[in-house]
């Protein structure tokens, strides 16, 4: 039987676009305290590893010592001093169809407090842009850091990836990607610029999805409690899997869409040693996120994070109000605390 058509996971797609960055977004923006911070720049780069050419934006989160180093680096007309910043790429989650940029704001804001520089990628959704597009964006937002370090003050060597949800998904699958892209390179005789010597120190991931092989009901069995206390919808789950697995049939076991089940050799090469994964209790993805968890660490990876009770997937976005989120305060320090641990490693 067809699925909807790609007019009619358009409009649907718009609709719930409106709906996410009112009930998240828009209320916790600007009716709940602390407001999260606002980007301190955007940066438009050109896609250069999809099919379908265009352009995304780098919203950059900074802290206060960054904007006066690149007030001090672009009055003397270059940098001043050399210092490099470490910078963390992250990914929005939304089920590759809706979400943005802006979402992550408040894990920005416990990056950046770290003195720490964020930047949020603007991929492009599916249905408009569906499978492989965002994965692809996303490996040319690295590039692009890499590329452009030295003229934004930031440590190529230094490069963390974080993500929520589909953007979980991505902190997997973008380094499977970018390491093919890279190998291809070299197998065609292309060499690498110095500038794209870039390395990864570790990855940031809530909440992921690491396994499409299973259908959305086999994944709400693996965890019974997920079909009581979620609160997806499941017309959401249909909007979410039918725009960005087009055109089918997919290989759901491929590597970029299940990297759970990616080779032992794809995910020792493409993925760094220090990775955190942190999941949610009473989530559908819990079980494939434990038990990538798990692989990782029999194949030598340094694999730390928790698993937050009696909360369901995105709980960290809604909007708090007055009430702030303790909760979620905790998860992000701890969070940054691995990142730093990352860091220092690389020093």
């Amino acid at each position: 039987m067809a699925g909807p058509s790609r007019f009619s996971l358009k409009l649907r797609a718009l609709f719930w676009r409106f709906l996410s960055n009112l009930s998240y977004s828009f209320f916790d923006r600007y009716f709940s305290t602390p407001a999260p911070p606002q980007p301190s720049f955007v940066v438009s780069i050109p896609t250069t590893i999809a099919k379908v050419h265009g352009s995304i934006p780098l919203q950059f989160y900074a802290p206060h010592t960054y904007q006066q180093h690149r007030k001090l680096s672009n009055d003397a007309g270059g940098p001043s001093d050399g210092k490099l910043f470490s910078v963390v790429i992250n990914f929005h989650g939304g089920g590759f169809t809706i979400g943005g940029p802006e979402d992550d704001a408040r894990w920005a804001g416990a990056v950046v407090q770290k003195g720490v520089v964020l930047i949020s990628v603007g991929y492009r959704r599916a249905p408009e842009y569906p499978f492989p597009t965002g994965i692809e964006d996303s490996v040319a937002a690295i590039l692009w850091v890499w590329e452009h370090a030295e003229e934004y003050s930031l440590d190529k060597s230094r490069v963390i990836i974080s993500g929520f949800s589909a953007g979980g998904n991505f902190c997997f699958t973008v380094p499977m990607r970018l390491y093919t892209e890279l190998e291809e390179r070299k197998k065609q005789g292309r060499p690498l610029a110095a500038s794209l010597s870039g390395k990864l120190a570790g990855i940031l991931a809530f909440y992921p999805s690491v396994e499409w092989t299973q259908s959305r009901a086999e994944r709400t069995a693996s965890n019974a409690i997920s079909g009581i206390k979620g609160r997806i919808p499941d017309a959401l789950f249909e909007l979410f899997d039918h725009s960005y697995l087009y055109p089918g049939p997919l290989d759901m076991s491929s590597p970029y869409l299940s990297p759970g089940l990616a080779p032992d050799e794809m995910v020792l090469n493409a993925l760094p040693d220090s990775i955190y994964i942190h999941t949610c209790e009473w989530d559908q993805l819990l079980v494939e996120a434990e038990k990538f968890r798990e692989r990782l660490k029999r194949l030598g990876k340094l694999v730390t994070g928790s698993m937050t009770k009696e909360v369901v997937h995105a709980w960290d976005k809604r909007p708090s109000f007055s009430r702030g989120n303790s909760v979620r305060d905790q998860v992000y320090a701890e969070a940054t605390a691995a990142m730093i641990e990352m860091l220092d490693k690389k020093s």
